[in-house]
C-alpha cells in the first residue's frame, strides 16, 4: 500500500503536466506567469478570459472576497470565488511565488476556513482547512495540506502533528482583535454528538442509492508521454468497496478502504491505512462524478470526473 500511494503521487505530484485536448488546457498555465484579466466590472465582480481558461469553464463571473488571500517570504496567495450563470459558486486558492508563476491551486469549501503558514512537524509548512466555532473559538481542522518544494500542495494525515496554528485567515479583521488570546485549534470535537434512531435510518436509507458498479474514463497528455486513465469502483456494503486504477496498462489496486461517511449527494471514500487517500462519489444535477483529495492531485485544478453507474 505504501508503494502505491508513493507512486500515486508522483504522478500526481512531481511530473509537470501538459493538457493536449481542450476539457484539459487549465493545466498549461501551471507554472506560466498568470496575471488576472478583468472585464465587465460590476461592483465587486468581474469577468476574466484568463480565469476561464485556467478553470477551464466559458463566461463564469468571479469575486474576491475581502481575505483575499496573504502572502509569506516566498509565495503569495489569491482567494477567488467562481460563479456559473446559474449562480452556483466554488472557491479556490491560487498559489504564486514571487515572479508571479501560477504554481498550484486548491479547492476549498464555501462554508469552511481556513488558515495559511501553518507549521506542522518535521518543519513542513502549509495549509489548514476546517470550520470555526464562534462561541468557543475553536477552530476544529478536518483536512491539512503540505506546501512542499516548488510550491506544490500535498495532503497530509490528519494525524500530523501541528506545531502552530495562526488564526484562519476570514477572521484576520479589526472586529476580531483579541480573538488570538482565547483562540484554540484541534482534529477533534469539543462536545460529543449523540446519534439518534431517526439519523442511523436516514443513514441507512442514504447508503442504498450508492450501491452499485462504477467507472470513470479520461485522458492527461505529460511531458512524458500520454496517459489513458481508468477508475472502477465497486460499492457492494458498508464494509465492502473497491476501487482499482488503470493507467495505461498498469492495474493498481487500492486496498484497505472504507466508507467513512454517506449522504444524499456524495459517498466519502478512505483507506485504513494512509489516510492522505480520499475519494468521493458525488451526485450533481442527477450526474455521478469521481472526487475527492486524490482525484484532485492528479490534475489541479480539475476536481472531478464524470462516472458511469451500471448495475
Amino acid at each position: 500500500m505504501k508503494n502505491y500511494s508513493k507512486r500515486l503521487l508522483l504522478l500526481q505530484l512531481f511530473l509537470v503536466v501538459f493538457i493536449g485536448c481542450k476539457k484539459y488546457q487549465s493545466q498549461d498555465l501551471i507554472n506560466t506567469k498568470f496575471t488576472i484579466d478583468k472585464s465587465h466590472i460590476k461592483g465587486d465582480f468581474y469577468s476574466s478570459k484568463n480565469l476561464d481558461n485556467l478553470f477551464a469553464v466559458d463566461g463564469y463571473t468571479y469575486f474576491e472576497p475581502d481575505y483575499s488571500g496573504g502572502a509569506s517570504e516566498d509565495y503569495a496567495v489569491k482567494n477567488i470565488v467562481l460563479q456559473d450563470k446559474a449562480g452556483k459558486k466554488s472557491n479556490y486558492l491560487l498559489f504564486f511565488d514571487n515572479n508571479d508563476i501560477l504554481k498550484d491551486t486548491l479547492k476549498v469549501p464555501l462554508d469552511g476556513m481556513y488558515s495559511l503558514n501553518v507549521l506542522f512537524e518535521n518543519s513542513k509548512r502549509g495549509i489548514s482547512l476546517g470550520t470555526f466555532d464562534q462561541k468557543t473559538s475553536y477552530f476544529k481542522i478536518n483536512k491539512n495540506i503540505e506546501l512542499g518544494k516548488g510550491l506544490k500542495l500535498k495532503p497530509l494525515p490528519i494525524t500530523t502533528k501541528i506545531i502552530e496554528c495562526p488564526i484562519p485567515v476570514a477572521l484576520l479583521s479589526e472586529e476580531n482583535v483579541g480573538l488570538e488570546d482565547h483562540f484554540a485549534f484541534g482534529t477533534q470535537n469539543l462536545k460529543s454528538e449523540t446519534k439518534t434512531t431517526a439519523s442511523v435510518t436516514t443513514q441507512n436509507d442514504n447508503f442504498s442509492q450508492w450501491q452499485g458498479n462504477y467507472s470513470a474514463n479520461f485522458e492527461i497528455s505529460r511531458t512524458d508521454g500520454d496517459y489513458k486513465v481508468n477508475y472502477e469502483v465497486k460499492v457492494i456494503s458498508r464494509d465492502k468497496v473497491s476501487i482499482t486504477e488503470k493507467i495505461n496498462d498498469e492495474n493498481n489496486s487500492v486496498s484497505d478502504l472504507f466508507i467513512e461517511s454517506v449522504s444524499a449527494d456524495k459517498l466519502v471514500i478512505k483507506s485504513k491505512s494512509d489516510d492522505t487517500i480520499e475519494y468521493i462519489i458525488a451526485k450533481i444535477e442527477g450526474k455521478y462524478y469521481l472526487m475527492g483529495n486524490t482525484i484532485y492531485l492528479l490534475n489541479p485544478p480539475n476536481d472531478k470526473y464524470l462516472l458511469k453507474k451500471g448495475s
